[in-house]
């Protein structure tokens, strides 16, 4: 059984990038070399951009005079949630959406449920005293308005419980998932992240990145956030009897990225940004990964050097950082990947700025039958960039696949 998997980014400064695909089984933990899952592949395609004179794209001008301060969200009654009507460099609730459903004293959430889609908080608990979502916010990681293409940080303040002794499952952790949709009409959530933290920790900072995408302009994040071991995915998902969830809108500049006019470094020698090159990557014993060592506009590794898994892999792990796969013997009955490529999505010459598209192709593993099958188990393929070979791994999303689906082709 296999599959073809594709996912978007944009090609942040930098003329050597490198991309990483990672598909294993077990529960959703996000990591450039998950070493605790039992079974998964991984591995990295490196390949060159075109970076002109100004590796710095210039920014976007404001949609409106809004300086660089953090903007404060107020209730929309359109949208059902926390609000920044202007664009600027944050978007913060303060303390409008604290409190979660209803609480032992009978108080409420202001506003509740503060979402855009009505989903409710499930929570017998009260505020301050079991799971609660205090304060969210959206800024941008380099300074500067909320951009399409810019890199954005999501920063919640969340109320741990601070007692479960009494509850059915003491010992289970609770679970914060981070979603985002680029149009707060269509309401298409994306998962960006997960993360399972300790409870009667008190007040917990979380925060997690994620890239500003094409769509509206505006644009939506949610944390839910709950009780419970489940990796079940789901944007409103009630976790638990101890469930909260909310919303915050806030306005991008949307447009087009202005890429600055092609002045080439001298000595590029490389066909121009209009015409479509593919190339195939060879092995570079160097970094040890397949690299494609010219610019081009489609950049694969071939059938051939990825294929299979541990020691059947040929130059085995294929990855910058020696992360080495950990599974069977044969890709024919483990998880697998066999295909990876990066392509302009304009299929120019790849060059800074521009959209690329990751696309994988796996196999999925033949019989599961003698595997432990926990509720949290999923098998599941993590996409990662960096920019350059030191820099650190940047996450962009996940795919999940269950075993015996047919082959298909997802996007983002």
């Amino acid at each position: 059984d296999s599959g073809l998997f594709s996912v978007k980014y944009m090609l942040p400064a930098g003329s050597v990038h490198v991309v990483r695909v990672i598909y294993g089984y077990g529960p959703f933990i996000v990591g450039p070399c998950v070493r605790s899952w039992e079974y998964y592949d991984v591995d990295d395609l490196m390949f060159t951009v075109v970076e002109p004179f100004s590796t710095v794209l210039p920014s976007l001008a404001p949609t409106s005079s809004v300086a660089e301060e953090d903007l404060v969200a107020v209730y929309d009654t359109e949208f059902t949630a926390p609000r920044c009507f202007d664009v600027g460099a944050s978007c913060n609730t303060w303390f409008k959406n604290g409190g979660v459903g209803r609480d032992a004293n009978g108080g409420y959430e202001n506003n509740a449920p503060n979402t855009i889609d009505g989903c409710e908080d499930y929570s017998i608990g009260m505020h301050r005293h079991d799971e609660s979502i205090e304060r969210m916010r959206v800024r941008s990681v380099e300074g500067g308005p909320l951009s399409v293409g810019k890199e954005a940080m999501f920063e919640i303040f969340v109320y741990t419980a601070t007692d479960t002794s009494g509850r059915p499952n003491p010992h289970e952790k609770e679970v914060a998932r981070f979603w985002y949709t680029p149009d707060v009409i269509s309401k298409d959530w994306s998962e960006i992240d997960y993360k399972r933290i300790d409870a009667e920790r008190g007040v917990q900072l979380l925060s997690t990145r994620f890239m500003i995408q094409p769509g509206d302009n505006t644009q939506a994040v949610r944390l839910s956030y709950g009780y419970s071991d489940s990796a079940v995915a789901g944007p409103c998902y009630r976790m638990d009897k101890y469930f909260d969830v909310d919303d915050l809108v806030f306005e991008v500049n949307h447009g087009a990225i202005p890429v600055p006019s092609f002045q080439y470094i001298a000595t590029l020698d490389s066909p121009l940004p209009n015409h479509s090159k593919s190339i195939a990557a060879t092995y570079d014993s160097e970094y040890t990964v397949p690299r494609c060592f010219e610019h081009a506009s489609l950049c694969h590794g071939g059938f051939v050097l990825i294929r299979g898994v541990g020691d059947e892999e040929e130059n085995s792990p294929n990855t910058i950082d020696s992360c080495a796969d950990r599974t069977g013997s044969s890709s024919q009955k483990f998880e697998s990947i066999f295909f990876m490529s990066v392509q302009s999505v304009t299929k120019e010459i790849m060059t800074v700025g521009d959209w690329v598209s990751i696309t994988t192709a796996v196999t999925s593993p033949t019989d599961t039958s003698l595997r432990p099958m926990p509720a949290d188990h999923q098998f599941i393929i993590h996409f990662y960039y960096k920019s350059d070979v030191v820099s650190s791994w940047k996450y962009i999303t996940s795919r999940f696949r269950q075993p015996g689906l047919d082959s298909g082709l997802f996007s983002v």
